[in-house]
């Protein structure tokens, strides 16, 4: 699963038309040791896990092949995860993703997600997204952060 991320992070940090990568941040995260996988089919015990000890990564990922959950209810429940996270004053982050049959669980910082993202922002990255997506994916997090 590592060389998979391994490649995962080089696609990430292509630039694209635009000129920037889908995550400008993602090679120099990988390449500094800064990024933990794990791989687990209990995906909810093992993001349990990671939340209650995360601190020495920037981030971690949870990965668990053949998912039990659709999409949908992946998002839903880091979102839910995220509103209870903000209201107890925890600075996390989790994101979701969905890719070669695997659930993906990202844990972050809050607070170092949002400083990312007004970098990103400040750098044209969201000229593209519809109000819709960037009040979804952006706007609502930055709210629970209080910024």
């Amino acid at each position: 699963m590592t060389e998979w991320v391994s490649g995962w992070v080089q696609e990430l940090s292509t630039p694209q038309s635009n000129g920037i990568a889908q995550c400008p941040f993602a090679k120099k995260a990988w390449d500094s040791g800064e990024v933990k996988v794990i791989e687990a089919q209990d995906l909810w015990a093992a993001v349990h896990q990671e939340i209650d000890c995360f601190g020495t990564h920037r981030a971690v990922l949870c990965i668990q092949p053949d998912p039990e959950q659709d999409y949908a209810e992946l998002e839903a429940a880091c979102n839910a995860l995220n509103k209870w996270f903000a209201f107890e004053g925890l600075d996390i982050w989790l994101l979701s993703s969905q890719m070669n049959d695997s659930n993906i669980v990202f844990i972050q910082r809050h607070s170092e997600l949002d400083t990312a993202s007004r970098s990103l922002e400040k750098m044209g990255y969201y000229v593209g997204y519809s109000d819709e997506d960037f009040d979804r994916l952006i706007k609502q997090r930055r709210d629970l952060l209080g910024n």
